[in-house]
């Protein structure tokens, strides 16, 4: 089937356009295309948003819809790791499909196109979860595209069984590393033995990065200095960041300019961390989220993403990018037309550029695209809008 759509918004370029589509692949994007092409099919779009589709930033595949079989009772981050360190012993390749494959038809149905996911190694699991999530990385390919980071939950400084694992998931196919310095007595160390392995494969960084209300946490400055040290500058993404909105501007504000010089890309998870931070505070309870408006204000890119959905960390989550944004949007006080447009483009024109999944739909594309069932990025998270259309198997399936 053959399809002309017509009068759909471009997001990314910010006009109203026509796009013709033969056997799957983008042929054309303008105007004109009805009279060569009298046999597609046309649908008028009446200016609703036409984009390559939603990007999840940072998300635990692995982990997804745990939480339906064990409980983190105190809601705490430090018992969700505990609970998970002990659930991971169990789990089998079959579990961590079946579970992550839910969450890939969830998201899909969402319009998600893009996920990037941390996925647990170490010498309890080995490179087990790694294994899956490359069969699922090509069996969903014409769905989602998924970049897979290598991810040292449990730590690495003086555990030369879960560095090895770690390195085992890099030759095997895993597309980033990451790191959490705050699992290690030693997080400088931790930090630096990331880079080993990342500058050892040539491969970009994503870490999680102070997650905690602790307004002395500040290891976004040891990551900002060892990426500039070591040549690594944009080549490093930090998630969470949650300390710096437990500091004042003052105090900050070098800490950004360090991180400009870095060219570090921030992740905030607005749904995980508002269910986790703050838990200590008896009064005046803390949001726990990065500064996402001081940040995207000093030229910082932001992005946002899932984190967890349905884990001992997080009880909630359904793989609904444009969710995440409306509690983004109330927990970072941004309702404002300019910051509803900017969070919008936290999870599409931002990750999809920075992380390396391009975006903007283009001549010769395949045609993988979404059309969501609003006319302004504004009005499709207060309104929380549905997927009106989108392409699967070549053809243009409308939701609505």
């Amino acid at each position: 089937m053959n399809y002309i759509l017509r009068n759909g918004y471009f997001p990314f370029t910010n006009e109203i356009t026509d796009i013709y589509i033969k056997e799957g692949i983008v042929q054309n994007i303008g105007e004109g295309f009805e009279k060569n092409n009298p046999q597609a099919k046309l649908i008028d779009l009446e200016g609703r948003i036409l984009m390559d589709g939603f990007v999840d930033s940072h998300m635990h595949l692995d982990k997804a819809l745990i939480g339906e079989r064990i409980i983190n009772k105190s809601g705490t981050l430090n018992e969700a790791i505990k609970i998970m360190s002990k659930y991971k012993s169990q789990m089998t390749k079959e579990d961590i499909k079946e579970r992550a494959e839910k969450v890939l038809e969830m998201a899909f149905q969402k319009g998600t196109r893009f996920i990037r996911t941390h996925i647990d190694v170490d010498e309890t699991i080995g490179i087990k979860s790694v294994e899956v999530l490359l069969e699922l990385k090509e069996k969903y390919k014409d769905m989602i595209n998924i970049q897979i980071v290598a991810f040292p939950q449990e730590g690495i400084v003086g555990n030369r069984k879960s560095y090895n694992y770690l390195e085992e998931a890099l030759k095997l196919g895993a597309d980033l590393v990451g790191g959490i310095p705050a699992t290690e007595d030693e997080p400088i160390k931790h930090i630096k033995m990331i880079f080993e392995l990342g500058m050892k494969y040539d491969v970009d960084i994503d870490m999680h990065i102070d997650e905690t209300d602790d307004a002395k946490s500040l290891t976004i400055r040891d990551l900002a200095n060892i990426t500039i040290a070591n040549g690594y500058i944009g080549r490093v993404t930090a998630g969470h960041c949650c300390s710096l909105s437990a500091n004042d501007k003052n105090t900050i504000r070098p800490v950004i300019d360090l991180v400009k010089k870095a060219k570090i890309n921030i992740i905030a998870l607005p749904s995980t961390n508002l269910y986790l931070q703050g838990r200590g505070d008896e009064f005046n309870i803390r949001r726990g989220i990065a500064p996402v408006k001081l940040l995207l204000d000093n030229g910082i890119p932001v992005m946002i993403g899932s984190d967890n959905i349905r884990d001992p960390f997080n009880s909630f989550g359904n793989g609904n990018l444009l969710e995440e944004l409306l509690i983004a949007a109330h927990g970072t006080q941004m309702g404002g037309e300019d910051d509803l447009n900017k969070l919008f483009d936290t999870v599409s024109i931002v990750p999809g550029k920075i992380l390396g999944f391009g975006f903007g739909i283009k001549e010769k594309d395949k045609a993988k695209f979404i059309v969501l069932d609003a006319r302004t990025k504004m009005d499709s998270i207060i309104g929380q809008v549905n997927i009106f259309g989108y392409f699967k198997n070549n053809m243009f399936e409308i939701n609505i």
